[in-house]
């Protein structure tokens, strides 16, 4: 499993300069280069040579064109089996730079420096890495964990805030699927107490399933619906998560569930506007164009969905896509003028 290092800011390159390569291939998102240029002088690591790749922000680094791109550049500048790639940058960084070291000479060993709290407490654990297709989010990809992950709080003081809410989204997840992270959220208005907590629980899961043929296939609770809601209506991920979560309680759900919801979703402080289909046309066909191209899919007409059981605990159940479509259309109208507050 990877190992996870607490350091500063400054601490980051002597981590760099210990590793046991005599090459660095560093794939940092573009936004935290320019803030962060001095503090980490990213070209000059003691005894290292780099080849530094700027990422363009977030998903717009997850493509085929900047994936060739950023291929054939570290290749015509000599990286080797022992070269080590370093992703720096937010869950999307890490999922192309992931990618990039695990296809580049049929895989190198790489690291990762998550620099949002979504990133810290989700994307940069388990070896998930991926871009994107037309057809959906993270379709081509692989399993290539991470040696290590550099764990830096600094990074959170400069987090635009709409990043940070993104990231309250994902920690919105597990305060469902861990009971006692949950218990914590109601003791605690420090998210940063939760950020390890979080951590810890994905690792235990992702130690248990790294392949995702069981648990941890509870870590995509609001994902199913909430990738086709993040391409329908252009929202950040951990946000298009909580509406995606929203939309499984409310159709699997029960009353206490769906006040519970609210109770995380407070406690988190949490800025929700209303739904984005609130008072429009709920989009089921536009979400079921999605879901049925999802790589949670099990076969032609069925995927895997993260639901409530009638007990409230979260499992896994298979359901077809002709049932997922007639349960978002029996419940359209009631969703098109539901209010979380």
């Amino acid at each position: 499993m990877s190992e996870v290092l607490h350091t500063s800011l400054s601490g980051i390159k002597d981590i760099l300069e210990s590793l046991e390569t005599d090459s660095l291939v560093i794939i940092v998102d573009l936004n935290v280069q320019n803030l962060y240029s001095k503090q980490l002088d990213l070209l000059n690591v003691k005894g290292k040579k780099v080849t530094l790749w700027k990422a363009p922000p977030g998903e717009n680094a997850k493509n085929f064109e900047e994936y060739e791109r950023c291929i054939e550049f570290v290749i015509e500048k000599g990286i080797h089996r022992k070269s080590h790639v370093v992703a720096i940058g937010g869950g999307a960084t890490s999922d192309f730079a992931g990618f990039v070291a695990s296809t580049v000479l049929r895989g190198v060993s790489w690291s990762v420096v998550p620099t949002t709290l979504l990133s810290m407490i989700d994307a940069s654990i388990g070896g998930k890495v991926g871009i994107n297709s037309q057809f959906g989010k993270n379709l081509v990809g692989q399993f290539h964990l991470p040696k290590r992950i550099i764990v830096a709080d600094e990074f959170l003081k400069t987090l635009p805030e709409d990043e940070y809410q993104s990231g309250l989204g994902e920690m919105l997840k597990y305060c469902f699927l861990d009971q006692e992270i949950g218990n914590k959220l109601k003791e605690t208005s420090n998210h940063k107490n939760l950020i390890d907590d979080c951590m810890a629980y994905k690792h235990k899961i992702v130690e248990e399933d790294l392949k995702e043929n069981g648990k941890r296939k509870l870590l995509n609770l609001g994902h199913t619906f909430g990738h086709a809601i993040e391409k329908i209506y252009d929202l950040k991920h951990g946000i298009a998560v909580v509406w995606g979560i929203v939309l499984i309680m409310k159709m699997y759900g029960s009353e206490d569930l769906i006040s519970k919801m609210k109770e995380f979703i407070a406690l988190l402080g949490l800025k929700l506007d209303l739904p984005p289909w609130y008072n429009k046309t709920f989009q089921t066909a536009e979400i079921m164009n999605y879901l049925t191209k999802d790589k949670k899919a099990q076969s032609t007409n069925k995927v895997d969905l993260v639901v409530p059981d009638s007990k409230n605990e979260i499992v896994v159940k298979a359901r077809t896509f002709d049932e997922i479509n007639e349960d978002l259309a029996k419940n359209a109208e009631e969703l098109r003028t539901f209010r979380l507050h």
